[in-house]
């Protein structure tokens, strides 16, 4: 009996670390993975832009401003998490993923100083827009880059 759950702990081990590994994926399937948290992490910041700019021009109040930042900073949050659980297969990947990290976290940045502009700290309207607006551009440009190896 003590065999069979030997037996039985190491299938499970074996198959626990399989599931830890990745799995060999072509260039395409790697600029899919990753494009995905990379166009969920536009959205939020087009977003954030939106929410800022509404509060800035006062369509909006600071606490619905915050709101919505605060939901994009979950957002943001998802898309990270994404890409940084994401196995590469080959130095493309690898190469991908960082950009998609760096992205990213520059977009987290931009909506956190964006909050904090939102709540009176930080910088003036005009700063915290253009860092949305590079931080939006950052990701279009590496979606578009992974858009041309898949074909999208």
């Amino acid at each position: 009996m003590q065999v069979v759950r030997g037996v039985l702990g190491l299938a499970a081990v074996a198959v626990a670390a399989g599931c830890a590994v990745g799995s060999p994926a072509s260039t395409v399937d790697e600029a899919r993975a990753l494009t995905d948290p990379l166009e969920l992490a536009a959205s939020a910041v087009g977003t954030a832009t939106l929410a800022t700019e509404l509060l800035g021009d006062d369509r909006s109040t600071a606490t619905v401003t915050d709101t919505a930042l605060l939901d994009q900073v979950h957002v943001l949050e998802e898309a990270a998490d994404a890409v940084a659980t994401f196995v590469p297969a080959d130095a493309t990947g690898v190469r991908w993923q960082a950009e998609a990290l760096a992205a990213v976290r520059d977009a987290q940045v931009a909506v956190a100083d964006a909050r904090g502009w939102a709540n009176g700290a930080g910088s003036d309207e005009s700063t915290v827009v253009a860092a949305l607006d590079a931080s939006a551009g950052t990701l279009d440009d590496l979606t578009a880059e992974l858009d041309e190896v898949t074909g999208g």
